[in-house]
């Protein structure tokens, strides 16, 4: 019978081993055992990171557990060990059950992370979609609400004497020489419009080439003024309707009123305050509804009292007031007539008495002299002849120009809306050189004002994109409308529409310092010779 000898098996490094005693059995039972340490230690690297605790061991009878363990059976009395221990190995169910469970759990997580990235993106997007639209949104109000209401239209076209005054300007023949310098400007924008296009070039960027190009054709006596803000009283301003629609909005009211004051005939009635307010109240279009707000609102409306006269009455009504629900002009550049060309040719056409400088004084005299407007807004200048609010040396505007950005997506219809307003207003100021000749002579024959009907000019960008457009004026229904239609357009990088345009455009140049600049000084002349200059 062999002896039983016992001995400790050595430390690993992955954890601490067993310290326990074995009995040698014979080479059958050492080769068991060899297998079964093998596939320990691979179950053990398996469940390595799903092992958190520590308990505490047991100590075993060596002798009963070696029978136990040829046996196949389980020992049956445990002890605590004071020996700490590791935990039986997982088996290979529980491993791939674990191993389950947590790959699950990373999937859910994952699967929650793309959905809350989808949904902040989903909400970015939607955020900027929105925007955009709101900004679309309000760019197409403004124009066919705001300047609609300002009689202010685009896309219009006009009536055969307009349109044909129009073509002798913009149809003009050029001469050969005039030409081929015109076709070397085109070719240095052209140029230009190529190399900048490649880049990221803001607004500014663009009109600079254009600019260059326009210097580089102007005609004597031209003046260019950049980013200067006009007077507010040139804008177009929007009339309220003189119509009072009261008796529709309150007549349930006035209903209940009157029910009132007969159940109590005995008392003495309260005055009509609602009636009151109807009276005298006219009818507000939703365009300046923003003005009702701040004018005549129950809030900003002083209280009534017993002292308060009574309002006007329906047959007296009073003068409609005038307001504007547009921009104040501020083109990215205005082009005009420089003032010393203007003195010296009103000097020269008129007698020896206007030199320069009365003829300078004559002009601050018209525009420091106040009328009452006659369509009830506030007084107004008998004649404006520097368009912009700080002293330029810029007068009579006949044309201007209006950029947008490129390649930050804003739109040319927007440039589309400036240039409106800006037309407008230049029309408003040869408007009142008309009504100057009016007022001050009898004799005007009416053909005389028709064949020159006042016209106004603009060009509108959009990086290397640029449009053309005519600004003229009418009367329908005793309203005097302001229109603009497009006249030609053309791309900064097709060499051959560029030279079309800058030919037009230069006829436009040409026609400011000639022949508008003439009917200018002749209008002024007559003015001055009735005040006795």
């Amino acid at each position: 019978m062999q002896a039983v000898k016992q001995y400790h098996s050595p430390e690993e490094k992955d954890s601490g081993r067993h310290k326990a005693s074995s009995i040698n059995l014979g080479a059958q039972k050492n080769t068991k055992s060899r297998s079964r340490v093998n596939d320990k230690d691979e179950l053990n690297h398996n469940a390595k990171r799903a092992r958190h605790n520590l308990a505490q061991c047991t100590e075993v009878n060596l002798q009963k557990d070696s029978e136990a363990e040829i046996k196949g059976d389980k020992p049956k009395d445990l002890h605590p060990s004071k020996q700490p221990q590791e935990l039986p190995p997982l088996s290979e169910e529980d491993l791939q059950s674990l191993y389950k469970e947590v790959m699950d759990s990373a999937a859910k997580n994952t699967l929650a992370l793309k959905r809350t990235s989808l949904r902040r993106s989903v909400a970015l997007s939607e955020a900027d979609t929105v925007q955009t639209q709101r900004s679309s949104n309000t760019t197409a109000c403004y124009r066919y609400k705001n300047l609609a209401a300002a009689d202010v239209y685009i896309h219009t076209d006009p009536p055969k004497d307009i349109q044909a005054a129009i073509d002798r300007i913009v149809k003009a023949k050029v001469s050969k020489d005039r030409r081929a310098k015109l076709r070397d400007i085109a070719k240095e924008l052209y140029k230009a419009c190529k190399e900048t296009v490649q880049a990221a070039a803001g607004e500014d960027d663009f009109i600079d080439l254009f600019y260059t190009a326009l210097k580089a054709m102007a005609p004597e006596n031209i003046f260019f003024r950049a980013k200067a803000d006009w007077r507010e009283e040139l804008k177009p301003i929007t009339k309220r309707s003189d119509l009072n629609l009261s008796f529709l909005v309150n007549f349930k009211a006035a209903d209940s009123d009157q029910q009132q004051e007969v159940n109590s005939v005995s008392a003495p009635p309260p005055p009509p305050k609602r009636q009151q307010q109807s009276a005298g109240q006219t009818y507000i279009s939703p365009l300046s509804s923003m003005t009702v707000a701040l004018d005549s609102t129950p809030d900003n409306r002083p209280l009534q009292s017993d002292t308060t006269p009574p309002p006007a009455s329906r047959s007296h009504p009073e003068k409609i007031k005038e307001t504007s629900f547009v921009k104040t002009p501020r083109p990215d550049i205005s082009v005009g007539t420089q003032e010393t060309a203007l003195i010296s040719a009103l000097s020269a056409l008129s007698s020896q008495h206007l030199n320069n400088i009365r003829a300078k004084r004559f002009l601050k005299m018209l525009e420091d002299t106040m009328v009452p407007s006659e369509r009830g807004g506030p007084a107004e200048p008998l004649l404006v002849a520097v368009p912009t609010q700080r002293a330029s040396d810029l007068v009579f505007p006949f044309a201007v120009v209006e950029g947008n950005a490129y390649s930050t997506g804003k739109q040319i219809f927007e440039a589309q809306n400036q240039a409106a307003v800006s037309g407008a207003s230049g029309l408003k100021i040869q408007f009142s050189l008309n009504e100057l000749i009016k007022r001050s002579t009898s004799n005007v024959a009416p053909s005389t004002l028709k064949n020159q009907p006042p016209l106004f000019f603009s060009i509108c960008t959009e990086g290397p994109y640029h449009e053309l457009w005519a600004h003229y004026t009418d009367m329908e229904d005793d309203v005097r409308k302001f229109n603009m239609k497009l006249l030609k357009i053309c791309n900064g990088v097709l060499l051959e529409g560029v030279e079309d345009f800058i030919a037009t455009v230069d006829n436009v140049l040409r026609w400011g310092t000639g022949r508008f600049l003439e009917s200018v000084v002749e209008r002024l002349v007559k003015v001055a010779r009735k005040a006795g200059a």
